[in-house]
């Protein structure tokens, strides 16, 4: 067998016992085990918000209808700086809120990692979770934090992303698989214990956690990451780590409008990858990038090596196959299984969306966010 084959062979076959191994690890029934919830622990919900007027009111009002005690919780919105109107929206809508509060970034200071931070210095609580602003939750949702946490306490709890409904178009279905394989790659390794990702969208830690954890973050070289550096820094202290799957504790974002604003978003979080200082989650990266490269050169294997074309086939049919075994089991939990009538084309999609994002990444070429109005 040819060597350049038995290298792809040994790429595509690695990427997919990985991805086994993230499929066994994640929680099958997430509700099993837990008892009845004691409504005990205090909760500070910090929302870090810029220009989002479209989506501040169904954020408000579902933290307003949450099953959890309001004595027992306060939120708390940070203002970086918007320009859409967002903070006079916010500030009609919490006036008769006690519970709620917003908070506006001092003159020159920015960026949603200073946002994050002016919460927590400002929050009561020890327990912290912070959430997006364009975010929908259940009502549920700190409930299902707290349950998890009696459940399992942890410094650091991340949670399932999905993306909301919209238009029902084939883009959006291509954003939830491609979000919700994140999330069960994310799911899969911090079972293992060696968590490889996460999302600021979702996530819950201890306000000492925190603290200590800013020296990981190169917060004046890198403006985003606030997620992924606080999960590292939390890796490096040998902190507890979990992840809950928890339907009640997931949230919604809403989907992107195009496939230039999808790319954008890929590249700014692939971006970021080579400052992370983590040598596995470096390698994970390095071994999906050669993964999906390996498929795409399998048609000019084919055509030089036909002999080998079985070989070939198998290990394509084998890298599917545990792409949507993983598929299976977050979108069951996610209730998003429906999505998977399209895994197929979305798959066969995948690779040449994957190489214009690697693309862009290794260029570091990408827009942030601004006024949309």
């Amino acid at each position: 067998m040819a060597l350049p084959v038995i290298i792809l062979l040994i790429i595509v076959y690695g990427y997919t016992l990985l991805i086994l191994l993230f499929y066994l690890e994640i929680d099958k029934d997430p509700d099993q085990g837990l008892s009845p919830l004691v409504y005990s622990r205090s909760i500070s919900v910090i929302v870090p918000f810029k220009n989002e007027a479209d989506f501040l009111r169904g954020l408000f009002e579902d933290l307003s209808k949450q099953s959890y005690p309001a004595e027992l919780f306060e939120v708390i919105f940070v203002d970086d700086h918007s320009m859409d109107g967002s903070a006079a929206i916010l500030a009609s809508m919490i006036r008769n809120c006690e519970h709620f509060s917003q908070l506006s970034l001092p003159a020159g200071i920015s960026g949603k990692k200073k946002a994050l931070a002016y919460g927590v210095e400002h929050a009561k609580y020890e327990r912290i979770i912070q959430v997006d602003a364009d975010c929908r939750l259940r009502k549920s949702f700190i409930s299902a934090h707290a349950a998890f946490l009696e459940k399992q306490d942890s410094d650091l709890v991340a949670g399932i992303v999905n993306t909301g409904t919209g238009k029902g178009n084939f883009l959006e279905s291509f954003e939830r698989l491609d979000i919700l394989s994140l999330a069960g790659s994310a799911a899969g390794s911090f079972s293992l214990g060696r968590p490889m990702i996460c999302s600021g969208a979702n996530l819950s830690y201890s306000k000492e956690l925190y603290r200590e954890t800013r020296n990981f973050d190169p917060v004046t070289s890198i403006a985003s990451g606030d997620d992924m550096f606080l999960m590292i820094g939390a890796r490096k202290l040998g902190r507890t780590l979990s992840f809950n799957t928890l339907p009640g504790a997931m949230v919604t974002t809403a989907p992107v409008k195009d496939w230039r604003s999808l790319i954008n978003q890929r590249i700014r979080w692939g971006s970021k990858t080579g400052r992370y200082g983590m040598p596995d989650i470096q390698l994970l990266a390095l071994l999906v990038t050669l993964a999906n490269i390996s498929v795409l050169l399998m048609p000019l294997w084919t055509i030089l090596f036909p002999g080998l074309w079985p070989w070939l086939a198998g290990a394509y049919l084998m890298k599917t196959l545990a792409d949507f075994m993983l598929l299976y089991r977050i979108t069951g939990i996610s209730g998003s299984r429906k999505s998977l009538k399209i895994f197929l084309p979305v798959s066969l999609l995948y690779y040449p969306y994957f190489m214009v994002c690697l693309f862009g990444a290794l260029r570091g070429k990408f827009a942030w966010k601004t006024v949309t109005k």
